[in-house]
């Protein structure tokens, strides 16, 4: 299914061309029946000949309800532009195409309304001067229908205009990222909560879980520690969770609802008084949310003004509106028809995408001053670095580091892990950590460094570095070579064993070399002091002997004298065969422990 909407100026017929092609009046308060103006959003359906479906969205024309208007064309795949022959173009005419322009509207029609009220002569100078007026417009190439509501006059040829529109525009894709901006909210006696809306880039199911995030200044079930961030990749804990209870298209009940629908949802779990025009219905795994984006932008060309900083604006995209500071990208102002970038600070957190479309007005002046499409929703350069290319690997250049599925969320594309199974990592990035991994490697020697000294990317890419070994815990450059094999020969190694119960000081050898020696029990750590492994041999056959001397056992000074050494070295040994279970103390004296006995007795 397709969605077209109206656009043109008050009074033109847009409303009346809705009817008279559908049946259904598409102005539903009181007040536009009263008035004979439309105010709010109308919508209607309409079945093609063809066999093919067609739903249209009647926007009001007066410049009071443009915040209106703009709520209807968000997601459209064309316009009907509707201006009165006896009348011709408007005010509001003009600004009907310019948003529509800089929202990237690519097909239309254009309908000449109220045919009947001139005569021919009239109706084709109304005709040449509407083609001045779209002339380098999307609507240059539009056919151009003239259509009495009233006598039914063209209405045949206009409805062959739609089907060859349609026929000619591809249907929604289904990117499996469902998102429905809220336009119209109320409470259906019997089903509770109702939203309508477009559904965009993925498929509804009944009874799937959505979650709803908040539009411009709300900020219900949003943690207070996220209110201030400028960018939310998880909006699982800053969403209300809903359920789809029942899905229905202009009155046909669906299972499923694939995009490019106008869409009623019956919704549990959330009340109509929660909920307003602007909210954004989403699949909370497949999106992230920001308050600051760089976009591009086109200045509308017959402004009196360049916009800047210090203007007070609001962009309004999709069904919402937010009250915006922006700064220009790289310089300090746009002129009027000028193409430049800029960045974005809004309100409040929107899960946007790249590629969303939307219009820029100055609230001072109350106009519209460009139209935009969002380029990068968490930027990271300075204002005078940013690059407005938009492209994920510019994106992933910006970031380096990224979970494989939150540069999907941020992008809409699939990019394949290249680190870890599940990360995607820069060229430029990789190339860098790897240099510092290598240096690190060849500063440390032949004694390594710990892998728990790396943050995560360098630890995920050692696998992936040729150049490093890895043992352990611990990291060594490969140009050592076998790493035990030349700490089996350090310097300190030979000291230890020439003097196994006066062991000198480790003085000016390499901490991490001597951390290594530990590690890789080349030397036995005791309180501080350092003894080569055979020394704890040597004591155990020492006390397994002088034991069995007396059974009380035997006194630290015996063992002293019997080892030549001093009391501190002494009280070190002896605490480390203790912590080993080779001895205990009994009293003023000390036996063998469990663990010598069963190395020397067997048992």
């Amino acid at each position: 299914m397709h969605v077209l909407s109206t656009a043109g100026h008050v009074d033109h017929g847009k409303s009346s061309l809705i009817l008279a092609l559908t049946g259904t009046d598409p102005d539903r308060w009181p007040e536009e029946k009263e008035r004979g103006l439309t105010i709010d959003l109308g919508f209607a359906h309409l079945m093609l000949p063809s066999g093919k479906e067609l739903s249209l969205v009647d926007v009001p024309g007066h410049i009071r309800f443009i915040k209106n208007m703009l709520a209807g064309v968000g997601a459209i795949d064309g316009v009907i532009f509707v201006v009165a022959a006896n009348e011709v173009w408007k005010p509001q005419s003009e600004e009907h195409l310019r948003i529509l322009d800089l929202l990237g509207t690519k097909t239309g029609i254009i309908v000449i309304a109220k045919a009947d009220l001139v005569d021919d002569e009239w109706l084709e100078l109304a005709t040449m001067e509407v083609q001045d007026h779209v002339r380098g417009t999307f609507l240059q190439n539009a056919p151009i229908v003239a259509v009495d509501s009233l006598s039914g006059r063209g209405l045949d040829d206009l409805i062959g205009e739609i089907e060859a529109l349609l026929g000619a525009t591809p249907p929604s894709a289904d990117l499996n990222r469902p998102r429905l901006w809220i336009d119209r909210v109320f409470s259906s006696r019997g089903s509770g909560t109702v939203v309508t809306g477009t559904l965009t880039g993925g498929h509804i199911d009944i009874d799937q879980e959505l979650a709803v995030f908040p539009s411009s200044g709300k900020t219900w079930n949003v943690k207070v520690a996220n209110l201030n961030r400028a960018f939310l990749e998880n909006l699982n804990d800053s969403s209300m969770k809903v359920r789809v209870r029942g899905l229905q298209s202009h009155g046909q009940k669906l299972q499923r609802a694939d995009p490019g629908r106008r869409l009623a949802l019956n919704l549990l779990g959330v009340s109509s008084e929660q909920l307003s025009r602007g909210d954004v219905l989403i699949d909370a795994d497949q999106w992230c949310a920001t308050s600051m984006f760089d976009a591009t932008i086109k200045v509308l060309s017959n402004l009196s003004h360049g916009i800047s900083k210090k203007g007070a604006y609001a962009i309004y995209i999709g069904s919402g509106d937010y009250l915006v500071k922006i700064n220009v990208l790289g310089k300090s102002e746009l002129e009027p028809g000028e193409s430049g970038g800029i960045r974005v600070h809004l309100n409040s957190l929107v899960p946007l995408g790249r590629g969303d479309r939307f219009i820029l007005r100055e609230l001072g002046r109350q106009e519209t001053v460009a139209g935009g499409e969002v380029v990068n929703i968490n930027p990271k350069t300075s204002l005078g670095h940013a690059s407005l290319s938009g492209n994920t690997s510019q994106i992933l250049e910006e970031n380096g580091f990224l979970d494989a599925n939150l540069l999907y969320k941020m992008t809409g594309e699939s990019v394949a892990p290249n680190l870890g199974g599940r990360f995607v990592i820069s060229e430029r990035l990789r190339a860098q950590k790897i240099k510092e991994l290598l240096q690190r490697a060849k500063d440390a020697g032949q004694s390594g460094f710990e892998i728990s000294e790396l943050d995560e990317i360098s630890r995920l890419l050692l696998q992936a570095t040729p150049e490093l070994t890895v043992d352990s815990s611990r990291v060594y450059s490969s140009e050592f070579g076998p790493v035990k094999q030349s700490l089996a020969n350090h310097p300190y190694l030979k000291d230890l064993e020439k003097s196994l119960f006066k062991p000198p000081s480790p003085e000016g050898v390499d901490r991490q070399q001597i951390r290594e020696l530990v590690r890789q029990g080349l030397i036995i750590e005791c309180d501080g002091i350092y003894f080569s492994p055979r020394a704890l041999e040597k004591a155990k056959e020492v006390i397994w002997r002088i034991s069995k001397v007396s059974e009380s056992g035997f006194t630290v000074s015996q063992l002293r004298d019997e080892l030549d050494t001093s009391r501190k070295f002494l009280l070190a040994l002896v605490g480390c065969l203790d912590a080993k279970g080779y001895t205990r103390r009994d009293g003023d004296y000390r036996k063998p422990g469990p663990a010598l006995i069963r190395e020397f007795s067997g048992n």
